[in-house]
């Protein structure tokens, strides 16, 4: 990788490098922070959705996107193989706008996830925005995505590149058969599929919501480490593209050392079994796909 793509890196996320800490000062370089209340380890993170950027009011119904709302936040909570407990959502809407259906979406959704809300704030704008908030418990040590060493394993929870595939399908106003449509527009956060992998022994982890490439780049950035991915596993009807840069998958995407441990621990949660991808080495500037170099690409906010 070139000196301008580490850069750009960088400056992508260096919010996420200031934003996200622990409580002893120490920056984690995660999508969530986490402090300690009394004896219990809290883990928060908060994310919006605007109109125009993340979605499309022409096949976005409300109540789809208060539930994505809370799917992208659970979803960074699940990274960390954090159990959620509360959502907490400020809309910015205008006074057409249906948002009692959004939140009908959202408390759905939180639901569906264990959780529920619990407060928030509704205010008039031209624009939609949807931000959340998410907070969450550790019940089991926080996987990061400084964790990966060499010589272990990259597991993903599923195939890749159907939400990106409905998305260009969509956005060219082509037909999308409802399991593709719904990948896109009613996707589920791996949360027990992050508790299950915590336990299986994962050292480091990162949910693909920006794409395959470059959050693999970020979890090796914060590892110090480099890969080779051997096996791309690209979704029905889906281009390898897509599944490497188009993002909104929202699977997981971790390391760990055993193998048979990991698949043990999803069976006994009767998960579906996650996909090994390719393996941690030592040379930070060796980030293969195959034969060939993996550049950072996908989505950037």
């Amino acid at each position: 990788m070139d000196d301008q793509a580490w850069d750009e890196l960088a400056l992508v996320d260096g919010i996420a490098r200031r934003a996200t800490w622990d409580a002893t000062g120490l920056v984690l370089g995660d999508d969530a922070a986490m402090v300690h209340v009394g004896h219990q380890a809290i883990t928060v993170c908060a994310d919006a959705l605007v109109e125009g950027v993340h979605f499309d009011l022409s096949y976005w119904s409300p109540a789809q996107i208060g539930a994505k709302a809370v799917t992208v936040n659970v979803s960074d909570l699940a990274a960390m193989a954090a159990e959620p407990l509360w959502i907490l959502s400020t809309v910015a809407a205008p006074k057409s706008f249906a948002v009692e259906e959004l939140l009908i979406g959202l408390e759905q959704k939180a639901e569906h996830y264990g959780t529920r809300l619990i407060g928030g704030d509704l205010t008039r704008a031209d624009t939609i925005v949807v931000s959340v908030m998410a907070i969450g418990k550790q019940s089991t040590p926080p996987l990061r995505r400084s964790g990966a060493h060499a010589g272990e394993l990259i597991f993903v929870t599923g195939p890749l590149g159907l939400a990106s595939h409905a998305f260009s399908r969509l956005a060219q106003g082509l037909d999308v058969d409802r399991r593709t449509r719904l990948a896109l527009l009613d996707p589920i956060a791996r949360v027990q599929e992050g508790r299950a992998a915590a336990r299986g022994g994962a050292t480091a982890a990162i949910d693909i919501s920006d794409g395959l490439a470059i959050d693999l780049h970020r979890l090796a950035d914060a590892s110090r480490v480099g890969f080779v991915i051997d096996e791309l596993p690209i979704a029905e009807g889906a281009t390898e593209l897509e599944a490497l840069a188009g993002g909104e998958d929202f699977e997981l995407c971790f390391t760990a050392p055993d193998h048979a441990r990991v698949i043990d621990e999803f069976a006994k949660a009767h998960l579906g079994t996650p996909l090994v991808i390719g393996r941690v080495i030592d040379d930070v500037n060796h980030r293969m796909l195959g034969n060939r170099p993996l550049a950072p690409v996908g989505y950037r906010h």
